[in-house]
């Protein structure tokens, strides 16, 4: 694995030197970056017991995205594997629907994505992306404190909070164009107020609206063909906070979602259409005390999703209804050395799907309790163990265990690394004997097995990290071993009721993904700053001993942010793709791509920004650079978007 890493690891080294090299007079300054998601309180994150980083608010602004996985895809060792709908996979762990991925709201989880075996991307597009205060991303396994469906990682997006005294918020128009193709046009609006109402209550409330045109191009043979389907999406999002005494406090939060994907023909042949309407309401009681700190949460969540394409044999169109109540309840306080985080989970999964489930639908309880402790076991040296079992209603428990440590060298430069085991439990329709679903493009049916196993990993990584206040380093290398990957296998029996070839899930694959990320940042001055960071992954089928399809060996992205004058900045970045296997058998593989980012932001009063620029600069195509490409870019496209804040 270092052999292939040589590169990125003498860039580091170099780099290292040069930054050792240079005068540093105001270290004792650093701003240090709180995190919360790797251990549920706040900590350091060069300390934190994992691979994180954090994407501000700023960083969103700045990008002009129109969803979140658009800004994420900049992260080392994160890509977007979008085929129309968008996928963010972290080191390479993916499966049809990205769902090695676990995605959190202000730490509660929040996905509706296991109720649908195709897959959906409704979660990336579900959060005004004015009400982030920041991202925090975990590269690596948290099954030790998140349980199942945290295998590759942990995204939590952490929202703003009002402040009493004082009302602020903004409002915002965004309108993109591509030029190249038929159906050109994008179109976001939001705004976010916050503030307080009383001297004991605060609120929030976020909204936006997207619209996107079907995008049509000539595929390789030269028909006319659908590249993203035309989407409309509102999201409003609202959270009041109320402080009942000087260490008590009371959330109520509220969300609705409508993403809508209208009929057209993807193809000359084919059509298809989704649609998805979700409510979320929680409330979270938090408490301070003497002894320490608690957190109890319930939430409930209701999502009502249509699905119709064409190239499936019948039934072509379904619905789909999911209930999803999930509570949370843990303490974190300090004794001794210690820090500990302590605390139990609930969550109950409800499934209606008549097409799909004989019986009409499904329904899965699992409980979770968990422990994380840190040990100082000197001033320098921190030791994290952490472990949790989980139980399912109609699946065996699990156990999964964590051990990380971390040495402080310095003020900013630490060495860190450690184990954790992983899992994801099968979804309720992979489990259910009652369940088949049409699919191998209408030739088969795909029926569920009772008799899986989870999917299980081991990880080990080890990372050295140096922050200081004009520059950052950090070289992380990582290995992860997977077993009982779930695929589909056809059976030798063929149903004589239904005359299609019959296909289960069975726990058959092994996977080996190992790799190294590389990041480096400079702040010259004020107004003129560099970062970047590296990935190297090499991913295996360990049981047949080929490469895993379409994850790039190599990564890269590049970020320039420049001040020339006074309320006038720039941002260029660009974004290395390489070289990745789309056939195992034959052992073929894509070229590498690079695209380029040109941003402009203009203050035209104190209270009024303009941002503007063209994202795909010099139009990669990739239907063009290859037709097996799975994965789709929008083609050179031009943004103009205005803010107003007060």
């Amino acid at each position: 694995m270092f052999s292939r890493s040589t590169l990125a690891i003498c860039l580091g080294l170099i780099s290292l030197q040069t930054f050792a090299n240079t005068p540093n007079e105001t270290s004792s300054q650093r701003l240090e970056t709180i995190v919360v998601t790797a251990a549920l309180a706040e900590q350091n994150i060069e300390k934190a017991p994992a691979s994180i980083s954090v994407v501000t608010a700023e960083d969103i602004e700045r990008n002009a995205a129109t969803s979140i996985a658009e800004v994420l895809q900049q992260e080392a060792g994160l890509i977007n594997y979008s085929t129309g709908q968008d996928k963010v996979i972290i080191r390479g762990m993916r499966d049809t629907s990205g769902s090695y991925t676990l995605i959190l709201l202000n730490g509660k989880r929040m996905s509706s994505n296991t109720a649908m075996w195709r897959g959906n991307d409704f979660d990336w597009s579900a959060i005004p992306l004015n009400s982030i205060e920041r991202i925090e991303v975990i590269r690596g396994p948290m099954s030790s404190l998140y349980g199942s469906e945290a295998m590759g990682g942990v995204i939590n997006i952490i929202t703003k909070n009002g402040k009493t005294g004082e009302v602020e918020g903004s409002v915002f128009a965004q309108y993109n164009r591509v030029d190249s193709g038929e159906g050109k046009n994008q179109t976001r609006y939001g705004f976010n107020l916050r503030g307080g109402l009383t001297d004991d209550l605060s609120f929030n409330l976020s909204g936006d609206t997207y619209h996107r045109d079907a995008w049509y191009l000539e595929n390789a043979q030269g028909a006319r063909e659908a590249y993203f389907m035309e989407k409309e999406t509102q999201n409003i999002a609202a959270n009041l906070n109320w402080d009942v005494t000087a260490n008590q406090s009371l959330d109520l939060d509220l969300a609705y979602n409508h993403d809508e994907r209208p009929f057209l023909y993807d193809s000359p042949t084919t059509y298809a259409e989704m649609e998805m309407e979700r409510w979320n309401v929680g409330l979270t009681h938090r408490g301070d005390w003497n002894w320490g700190k608690t957190e109890v949460y319930i939430g409930k969540e209701n999502s009502d999703i249509f699905d119709n394409d064409s190239e499936y044999d019948a039934p072509q169109a379904r619905n789909y209804k999911q209930e999803n109540l999930i509570g949370r309840a843990f303490t974190n306080f300090d004794w001794l050395m210690n820090n500990t985080t302590a605390g139990v989970d609930y969550k109950d999964q409800k499934i209606s799907d008549t097409a799909g489930y004989e019986s009409g639908g499904s329904q899965q309880k699992s409980y979770g309790v968990f422990v994380q402790n840190a040990t100082d076991l000197t001033d320098k040296l921190t030791l994290t163990l952490g472990g949790r079992y989980d139980d399912f209603d109609n699946f065996e428990g699990k156990m999964t265990g964590k051990a990380y440590l971390a040495y402080e060298f310095a003020d900013g430069i630490v060495l860190k690394g450690g184990w954790g085991q992983a899992y994801k439990a099968p979804s309720p329709y992979h489990l259910n004997k009652d369940y088949s679903m049409i699919s191998c493009r209408g030739s088969c049916y795909v029926e569920g097995n009772p008799n899986l196993k989870a999917e299980e990993s081991n990880n080990y990584e080890i990372s050295f990290i140096m922050n200081q206040d004009k520059w950052n380093f950090g070289l992380t290398a990582f290995k992860n071993d997977v077993d009982n990957l779930i695929e589909v296998i056809q059976k030798t029996t063929i149903d004589p009721n239904r005359p299609l070839h019959k296909r289960s899930w069975n726990n058959i694959a092994k996977a080996e993904l190992k790799g190294a990320e590389l990041t480096l940042g400079y702040h010259f001055s004020d107004q003129l700053s560099v970062k970047s960071n590296t990935a190297y992954l090499e991913a295996k089928d360990a049981k047949n001993n080929v490469d895993l399809t379409e994850r790039p060996e190599w990564t890269s992205n590049l970020i320039l942010n420049w001040e020339p004058v006074d309320n006038f900045r720039i941002a260029a970045d660009a974004n290395y793709i390489g070289k990745q296997t789309i056939n195992s058998s034959t052992g073929k593989k894509l070229d590498a791509y690079t695209t380029y980012n040109l941003g402009f932001s203009s203050d035209l009063t104190s209270n009024l920004k303009l941002d503007y620029g063209v994202k795909n600069l010099t139009d990669v195509n990739l239907e063009d650079e290859d037709s097996d490409f799975n994965t789709k870019l929008y083609g050179r496209n031009y943004f103009a978007k205005l803010t107003y804040s007060f």
